[in-house]
């Protein structure tokens, strides 16, 4: 049985490096009350199996991280950059990811209910096997993603561009367009 790896405690061992990584005792505890996080790049880590609940992570970066099996419920990451993260299994729950970077990021298999992700960017994204529930894409950029075996009933596409056709495989459900 694999052992999650709460996000907090992650969070307290990486700031309480202290002055080698740059942050002092201080800044643990406004985090520890605050749970802002605001701007943090976290680029290549592995957080894989983390749960990340209630934080406030907008303009954090992320690029390159492992998040494979992360949960995410009532965070908001609004203006972040995933590029190139691995998102594979992700579930995230009432996420705010608005403004978002996601290019050539991994979302295989990921569950997203009640997800906001309005203005992103998921240029050349794979999308396989996502389960997308209540989501907002609107006006977001799907250049070259790969959207197979994705339902996209209860999305809201308006004004996305740079689906094609061949991005909306035979196995793919709702409207691509």
């Amino acid at each position: 049985m694999k052992a999650t790896k709460p996000v907090l405690l992650g969070f307290c061992l990486f700031l309480a490096a202290g002055p080698v990584l740059g942050f002092e005792k201080k800044d643990l505890e406004e985090f520890k009350k605050s749970k802002k996080c605001v701007g943090s790049t976290f680029s290549s880590c592995d957080l894989s199996g983390a749960t990340f609940s209630g934080l406030t992570l907008n303009g954090a970066v992320l690029d390159g991280a492992n998040l494979e099996g992360a949960k995410m419920e009532n965070l908001d990451l609004t203006k972040a950059s995933l590029i190139d993260t691995n998102l594979k299994g992700v579930k995230m729950v009432k996420v705010n990811l608005d403004g978002s970077i996601f290019k050539t990021a991994n979302l295989e298999g990921a569950s997203l209910l009640a997800v906001s992700c309005e203005g992103c960017d998921l240029t050349e994204a794979k999308l396989k096997g996502v389960a997308l529930k209540g989501v907002s894409l609107k006006n977001s950029i799907l250049k070259d993603a790969v959207l197979e075996n994705t339902d996209l009933k209860e999305v809201n596409l308006t004004g996305v561009t740079g689906i094609k056709e061949e991005a909306c495989k035979a196995r793919s459900f709702g409207i691509c367009n």
